[in-house]
């Protein structure tokens, strides 16, 4: 939205990420308040400065500066607790909507999940587990088997937009890296990078875990990289799992592929990286119980 007058635009807020970015320009556009996004993971040195200046910043007119301090106040202190887009209740209602107008035989056959009619629910594998998911009653349920039975924000909306986008298609067979997805060298950087770092940490003194704990996940080992597991983490998304020891010159590292149809089931770039995210915090809690 941009402002009509000539006062000089002005610096309001330094923005964590999209999803703050979207929230504070919904309130701002609702109130009147002229406003720039000026995101820096758009530009060509996101991985410079998105590190040390947050996602981006939102300006405002100078004029507007005092109006647009106390909405954004209000705004963050409403968001304290819980913080934002954690819970469940914060997915767009628009796509319980469109699950409960959808046929559920045409999802079933799209995504290769099932329908138990008797109880009007849809059972979406995930890993070694699986979770229910209740259209008419805007519920996910954990089932048994997974490692990590926790329901938030994310976890519904990769399910949500899973079985409402997935497609039918057999896979490709190729591996891809996220960088390789369409748009993903610019989009998987700075706050969208794979959360990777924690999974080396807590397997680096003891790699042998990663073995282990693939079993509680449903992985299986590949012959790739110094140890390379495969996990179904939804019916039609294979993931690859690549660790390397490290040596004297290069530290261990931990290395995600997807099938190159990846996009075609999870075509938003924010709904793949939220999966890698419920993907880490499944294996993490897997590392810790074991």
């Amino acid at each position: 939205m941009e402002s009509p007058s000539a006062s000089p635009w002005v610096f309001l807020y330094t923005l964590a990420n999209r999803f703050e970015a979207d929230v504070l320009s919904d309130v701002l556009e609702k109130n009147g308040v002229p406003y720039l996004v000026r995101s820096f993971v758009e530009t060509a040195y996101d991985g410079l400065f998105v590190p040390q200046r947050g996602w981006g910043q939102i300006l405002v007119p100078a004029e507007f500066l005092s109006t647009a301090r106390k909405l954004v106040a209000s705004v963050l202190e409403s968001l304290t607790s819980p913080k934002l887009y954690e819970s469940v209740e914060e997915l767009d209602p628009s796509l319980w909507d469109q699950l409960a107008r959808r046929d559920p035989q045409n999802v079933c056959r799209r995504a290769a999940v099932t329908w138990n009619a008797a109880h009007q629910s849809y059972r979406i594998p995930f890993l070694a587990g699986a979770f229910t998911c209740v259209p008419a009653q805007k519920t996910i349920l954990p089932e048994q088997g997974l490692v990590w039975p926790m329901v938030d924000f994310q976890t519904g909306l990769v399910l949500l937009h899973y079985l409402l986008e997935a497609q039918d298609l057999p896979l490709s067979g190729r591996w891809i890296s996220e960088k390789d997805i369409p748009s993903g060298h610019q989009f998987f950087t700075g706050p969208h990078a794979l959360p990777l770092d924690a999974l080396v940490r807590h397997v680096a003194d003891a790699p042998h875990r990663l073995a282990e704990t693939s079993k509680a996940l449903g992985g299986v080992p590949v012959p790739s990289a110094d140890m390379g597991f495969v996990f179904v983490v939804l019916p039609r998304v294979p993931v690859q799992c690549l660790y390397w020891h490290g040596d004297g010159e290069f530290p261990p590292s931990l290395s995600i592929r997807f099938d190159a149809t990846i996009a075609k089931h999870l075509p938003a770039l924010d709904t793949i990286w939220a999966l890698v995210n419920v993907f880490v915090r499944h294996w993490t809690a897997a590392l810790k119980q074991a």
